[in-house]
């Protein structure tokens, strides 16, 4: 790549960052997390698409076409989710000199907060069983179907530098973004030796 194309390519970033869908997609309307939550959060949107990816990987037509896949996929979801949850308030309950001098109102209000940091393992899991469900279905081919639930989560992954910069509250740079896209091209080349050779 010439300079000339990467002075362009910088030069376009602020342009970019002025737009509404920009901002949107980098702003939490919350506000950023705090440094601890942001990882909790981040560790479960990372966690739970892996765990999906490799639940959408396991699917085969047949599976997919007996309605299997989807179920699989959701029970996935939603096993790890509560899983990850209990694990928590194990944990907490374990060792509470872990939250200091807390309330109990303080330790309640914690645990609702480890409670929503867990919810993206949960909706990791919805779109590609969606996707399955449609080969089930017969609205997609089986194969189809496989190759756009693992898309969903391709583009979850490519997401990752995303989600990072939004929770903390910091800026989305053009190197972040090409990260994310190297990361969900790998994963994309995963999906589709698997969906293409794997049947």
């Amino acid at each position: 790549m010439s300079r000339a194309t990467i002075r362009g390519m910088t030069d376009a970033e602020p342009r970019i960052r002025r737009t509404r869908l920009y901002r949107r997609l980098v702003t939490r309307a919350g506000g950023p997390l705090t440094p601890a939550r942001a990882a909790a959060r981040l560790s479960a949107y990372v966690y739970g698409n892996i765990l999906i990816l490799a639940a959408v990987a396991a699917s085969t037509p047949g599976s997919i076409e007996h309605g299997t896949a989807a179920v699989l996929v959701l029970a996935t979801a939603g096993t790890t989710f509560l899983a990850h949850v209990f694990a928590d308030f194990v944990a907490g309950s374990q060792i509470p000199e872990a939250h200091g001098d807390a309330t109990d109102e303080q330790r309640k209000f914690k645990a609702f907060e480890e409670l929503r940091d867990a919810v993206p393992i949960l909706s990791s899991g919805t779109v590609p069983a969606l996707m399955l469900a449609l080969g089930w279905l017969s609205v997609l081919p089986a194969q189809w179907a496989e190759l756009l639930a693992g898309g969903v989560i391709v583009v979850r992954i490519a997401t990752i530098q995303m989600v990072t910069e939004r929770i903390r509250g910091n800026r989305l740079t053009f190197r972040a973004f090409l990260g994310g896209l190297a990361t969900a091209a790998v994963a994309a080349l995963i999906v589709l030796a698997k969906v293409f050779l794997g049947h």
